[in-house]
């Protein structure tokens, strides 16, 4: 602040010094319209430039304040707007904090914006943390855009935001990217809605249909109980009251069949998970071995048991044949059941009921 009193003390001198012409009449101020003023004190002088009282002393560098004022080679308007100058200020436009989900290979394009107080040009730059691969951030348009690269991981970032004068503002980012959208217009069948998961897909599947792609029909659909094919396990087959050794496991359709004791028997499938039912499939062991009538019970715990009813109140009555012969029953409603049991009711009674099994519908993934 001494070096600058001087300055202003030595050109006031100079000024002074200068021959001038002032009119008393009017008390014109001092005015030199010189292309150039150079003051120059001498060694340990000063340069005093004081004002009248409540009046100011202003520094007008050139036509439009397009001058500069210089003290010892800097620029002293400058150093001003540095001291009064504001940091940049994020746009409430602009993303903060998170720029978006975004899948392996997906086009990203965000814009940022910071503005500048004072309405100077602001440029950009990640001072922590690293884009993700492939991703690139423009320094002067602000823009981060590229390709997102094919992984399953959240980006974190810092972002800043500086202005002509140097100061800045940042702002932590985050991108989250996942592998490739599994999704396509094709890959759920029959109007099924396909959702994307890291790595992998989801079918909400539309009635009656179900399966991985919405591609099985459930009505129509074995769960694997039969002896062709035999998803579920022999120890997920328990029977009550078995005659001689045909034992649970027995009786898989087109197996070897199961035969119980009386009204009391049945033949229970465990299918491992709740699992929605639409219906059964029957199958009698001989011409003189069978079930004719069964009942269905139903459960998701394997405790408490629920008969199948249409009315609300009896169990229904499913039929099947003299012989063996396969019959198929649909259910009216759908049901959700983890254990389902098979309860003869009706049977050539000078032997045994027997009976063979397969349950269609479509196993929860």
């Amino acid at each position: 602040m001494a070096n600058v009193y001087n300055l202003f003390s030595a050109l006031m001198l100079a000024i002074l010094l200068m021959p001038q012409t002032v009119s008393a009449a009017t008390e014109d101020p001092l005015q030199v319209d010189y292309p150039s003023v150079i003051v120059h004190a001498k060694d340990n002088g000063n340069f005093t430039m004081m004002s009248g009282i409540n009046g100011d002393i202003k520094l007008l560098p050139g036509v439009n304040n397009s001058g500069k004022v210089y003290f010892e080679g800097e620029d002293l308007l400058y150093l001003i707007e540095v001291i009064l100058s504001q940091p940049p200020v994020w746009s409430e436009y602009s993303p903060f904090g998170h720029l978006g989900d975004f899948h392996g290979g997906e086009r990203v394009y965000v814009q940022l914006e910071a503005l500048d107080p004072e309405g100077g040009h602001v440029t950009y730059s990640v001072v922590a943390g690293d884009l993700p691969p492939g991703i690139t951030l423009d320094p002067s348009l602000g823009e981060v855009k590229g390709l997102a690269p094919d992984a399953d991981t959240t980006y974190t970032f810092t972002v800043r935001a500086t202005d002509s004068h140097g100061k800045y503002s940042d702002n932590v980012l985050q991108m989250k990217v996942r592998g490739s959208n599994s999704c396509t217009s094709s890959t759920c069948r029959h109007e099924g809605i396909c959702q994307d998961h890291v790595g992998d897909f989801y079918c909400t599947c539309i009635h009656p249909y179900g399966g991985k792609t919405c591609q099985q029909d459930c009505r129509s659909h074995g769960l694997g109980v039969d002896s062709r094919h035999k998803v579920v396990p022999d120890a997920h087959m328990s029977a009550y009251k078995v005659y001689s050794s045909y034992l649970a496991y027995n009786g898989r359709l087109y197996g070897s069949g199961w035969y119980g004791i009386d009204s009391q028997s049945w033949l229970q499938v465990d299918l491992g998970n709740v699992t929605q039912i639409h219906g059964v499939q029957m199958q009698g062991c001989t011409s003189y071995y069978y079930t004719s009538r069964f009942n269905l019970q139903f459960s998701v715990d394997g405790n408490s048991f629920t008969n199948y009813t249409t009315d609300g109140v009896s169990p229904k009555a499913f039929p099947g044949y003299g012989n063996a012969n396969v019959y198929k029953s649909s259910l009216a409603r759908p049901v959700d059941a983890r254990y389902v049991r098979f309860v003869p009711t009706q049977w050539n009674r000078s032997y045994k009921p027997c009976m063979k099994v397969e349950l269609l519908g479509c196993y929860y993934l």
